[in-house]
């Protein structure tokens, strides 16, 4: 019986949070979870997105309330990460005064390419040498035979042409999603909280999983 060994590698990568100092986020019960725009020429990835941040946030026993529209913040978030003034809010928060948004940097599925591969053979010699000792009869002052040998040496080169050989690789490429998601005061504009992050797997289910599980990781321990 055969043993197959698999090897599956898993990467993913995040920079520290930012959190806005000493603001208490004990307090935060109930956040408002805005629409994710689609990652360009990937429709449906937002709404992939919002629904794990849902799950992944209830999880943490926060209450969720998720906006089924895109206002005025989400258009203005999109531009800049940072500073949402309260002039362009124009949706009354009545559920809540925190808003996460999230902007996707990254979401790939896993791709197979076939590529070509031409392989040449420049061919080669053979070189092959064959020595011959032949006898050499000569005669002395008293008329005898003397015999004597001389080496003759004769080479021959063999020369044979290259080839082509043609065949297929393929390669794999993982699947990787990458965010950037923020917590942001809504009364005031303040940004509270703000991380990004990237994973790459074999999958892009589990990919958007463990993306939106590490990016939101650090905000789990803030709002205990």
């Amino acid at each position: 019986m055969k043993k197959i060994l698999a090897f599956i590698f898993l990467f993913s990568c995040a920079d520290k949070p930012v959190v806005k100092p000493d603001f208490d986020f004990s307090r935060i019960e109930t956040i408002v979870i805005y629409p994710t725009p689609d990652f360009r020429s990937f429709s449906g990835s937002g709404s992939i997105i919002n629904k794990s941040i849902v799950y992944h946030l209830m999880n943490m026993g926060i209450n969720i309330v998720e906006r089924e529209t895109t206002p005025a913040l989400i258009k203005e978030a999109s531009l800049s990460q940072t500073g949402i003034t309260q002039a362009e809010i124009d949706v009354k928060m009545t559920s809540s005064d925190f808003a996460l948004l999230c902007t996707l940097t990254e979401f790939k599925d896993h791709q197979v390419f076939v590529v070509p591969i031409t392989i040449r053979d420049r061919g080669s010699s053979v070189t092959t040498v064959e020595t011959i000792d032949e006898p050499i009869i000569t005669k002395d002052q008293s008329g005898n035979d003397n015999v004597h040998y001389e080496t003759t040496t004769t080479e021959t080169i063999t020369t044979i042409k290259g080839s082509l050989t043609e065949r297929e690789s393929i390669e794999y490429v993982s699947s990787r999603v990458g965010m950037t998601v923020q917590l942001l005061n809504a009364s005031n504009g303040d940004v509270l909280w703000t991380n990004t992050y990237w994973y790459s797997s074999i999958s892009l289910t589990n990919a958007v999983n463990e993306c939106v599980y590490g990016a939101l990781r650090p905000l789990k321990k803030l709002l205990k």
